[in-house]
Order: structure tokens, then C-alpha cells, then sequence
């Protein structure tokens, strides 16, 4: 069985505001360098620029609001940045095409291969960064390389992708503002991925390609035994169903197709029990003057407390509370 994860970094976090509109041009600029120096038509000392960022794993989440009248120019990152209006609204110019969006919209900031001018009136937003690390372990099949991510439009394939990426983006802006959640690598490590996976569903692109014959063959019971050894052994770190795909020399819908077919659950879902199985050991031998049932849940990454309460208690016929005190 695997050891108890170690704690991570804290989140980081950043805070700037300025009233002059000459400080606010400098700072716009050295946000966006990598394009060309941006144009204020009436930044004024009534027209504040403020940023507040918070970091993790990885993660960001970014609340930015602009003079009234801005033009960028974005060009590609490797990291993946979506915006959600605030307030305000954004003129994208991609080509001969112009994409209008306005308050409550989501749209892609910053992607690989971008290059557009946007112009941003009475903006502010919210804006998540996704990690190219994590593009590239939910876009990759084990063993193949990683194809050139191209997305095929700025803005959600349909009103419900909207909504997905809306509920996901809310649940990692209200992780990223909990200390204690936002320090466990478990945790950020699994909402990067899912950060990840929902972009890659919501947002248009080229990547997601249909592999459902090799996948079906691949989903025997030698693959599921090597899932499970690598689960055992590495459920204290931060892994996902790539890793666990990458283990059992097979492709991501391969090793799910394979805990489908005979577990009838989800790797993550079985992950889910180890780590539980872990986190009760854990509390059986953990001293209740020093240690609380929260902070090694976190560590064990379960981001909900409560949630985890009702798991355990289902699971084990006792709070973990009482397991706690039980020492």
C-alpha cells in the first residue's frame, strides 16, 4: 500500500489596482508582450485596471478588469486560457470573421497556434488557465504522439457545453480560494485534468479521435490487472486515467472499457476506494490532538468534506470522526 501523499505548496496569489491611465497602459503591455503594445481609447482616472490571481498545481484563475476600451492582440501559449464575462463584451477578429460575445459568455483567450485581435469594452472577467501538461495526458494515447492541438472555434460547441464549462469553471475558482483544499497535490492534479477533459469536450477541435474497435479488444482482464497493481501502488500520488491508461499499455478508453466491463465502475472510481481505504488508515493512527479529519482528507484528495463524510460513513459503518478517536 502506498504511504501518505505529501502536502503541497500553499496557493500563490497576486494583487495589483491602479486609477493612472499611464501605469495601466504599462501593465496591459507587459501582460500581453508576446503580442502587439495594446491601445486604451479612454482609459481615464475613473476607469481602473485591477487584476486579483490566484494560483496552484498548476492551476489559475484570474479576475481582470480592463479600461473601457481596449484592443489586444493574443497570440498562442502553450497553456490553455478561457475567459468568462463579467461584465462588458469582446469583438474577436479571426480573419475576415468577427465573433461577438457579451456578458456570461465563455470563450478562448489564449490556445496554441491562437493569433486574433480582440477588442474588450467595459471588461472584466474571469479567466481560467489550463496546463499543457494536462491538454496533453487527456489529448495523448498512451504511446502516440501528441497531435498539434487546433480548435475550430473560439466559442462552445452548443448552450450546454457553455453550461458544463460554466459549472467545472466554478468548481476550480471555488477550489483555488480554499487554502487547505488548493494545497493537496491530489486534488489540483485531478481538477487540471478535469479543467482538461471538459476544454477539449466544450470548446470545438481536432484531437478527439475514435478509437472504439482497438479500444474494445484492449479492454481484457490482463489489462485491468496491470491498472489495479498501478493504482495500489501509486494512489498516494497524483495520477489520473492517463497514467493508469500509460501503466496498462493500452489507450484511455481502453483501461475504462475494462472497469466498465468487470468491475462496473470507472478507474477514478476505484482510485476513489483505494485512496478511502488509505485515508482510514491513516485516521486509525493519527493523533485526534494534532491531526483533524479534513486536513487528511484533503491530503488524500477528497475535496468535499462533507461528501467524504457520507462516503466513509456508507463505506465503514462509523464517521470518520469516530475513527479519529478511536486511537
Amino acid at each position: 500500500m502506498s504511504d501518505a501523499p505529501a502536502d503541497g505548496l500553499p496557493p500563490e496569489r497576486f494583487e495589483f489596482a491602479t486609477t493612472d491611465p499611464d501605469e495601466a497602459q504599462d501593465f496591459i503591455a507587459r501582460m500581453y508582450r508576446a503580442g502587439r503594445p495594446p491601445r486604451a481609447k479612454s482609459a481615464t482616472l475613473a476607469s481602473p485596471v485591477s487584476i486579483s490571481q490566484v494560483s496552484a498545481g498548476g492551476l489559475s484563475y484570474v479576475d481582470f478588469t480592463m479600461p473601457p476600451d481596449v484592443t489586444l492582440h493574443l497570440t498562442g501559449t502553450s497553456d490553455l486560457s478561457i475567459t468568462t464575462l463579467i461584465t462588458g463584451g469582446t469583438h474577436a477578429e479571426l480573419g475576415k470573421n468577427t465573433e461577438r460575445y457579451t456578458t456570461g459568455d465563455a470563450f478562448l483567450g489564449s490556445y496554441p497556434d491562437g493569433d486574433y485581435k480582440v477588442r474588450c469594452l467595459q471588461f472584466r472577467a474571469g479567466i481560467i488557465t489550463v496546463p499543457h501538461t494536462a491538454l496533453k495526458a487527456v489529448a495523448a494515447p498512451p504511446g502516440r504522439p501528441c497531435p498539434p492541438l487546433r480548435f475550430t472555434s473560439l466559442r462552445p460547441a452548443s448552450p450546454a457545453s457553455a453550461e458544463q464549462w460554466k459549472h467545472t469553471a466554478d468548481y476550480t475558482r471555488d477550489l483555488l480560494t480554499n487554502v487547505r483544499a488548493a494545497t493537496s497535490p491530489l486534488i489540483t492534479g485531478h481538477t487540471a485534468r478535469l479543467l482538461a477533459a471538459t476544454a477539449l469536450t466544450v470548446f470545438p477541435n481536432n484531437v478527439l479521435a475514435d478509437h472504439a474497435l482497438h479500444d474494445s479488444r484492449d479492454a481484457h482482464p490482463g489489462t485491468l490487472r496491470r491498472a489495479i497493481d498501478f493504482i495500489d501502488e501509486n494512489a498516494a500520488t497524483d495520477i489520473g486515467v492517463a497514467d493508469i491508461a500509460a501503466a496498462a499499455c493500452v489507450t484511455t478508453r481502453a483501461v475504462q472499457l475494462a472497469f466498465r466491463r468487470h468491475l462496473n465502475l470507472t478507474p477514478l472510481q476505484y482510485l476513489r476506494r483505494v485512496r478511502l481505504a488509505l485515508t482510514r488508515r491513516e485516521l486509525l493512527l493519527a493523533d485526534p490532538t494534532t491531526q483533524t479529519v479534513t486536513a487528511i482528507a484533503y491530503r488524500w484528495g477528497f475535496a468535499h468534506p462533507g461528501r467524504f463524510a457520507a462516503d466513509y460513513r456508507t463505506t465503514y459503518g462509523e464517521p470518520p470522526s469516530q475513527t479519529l478517536r478511536r486511537r
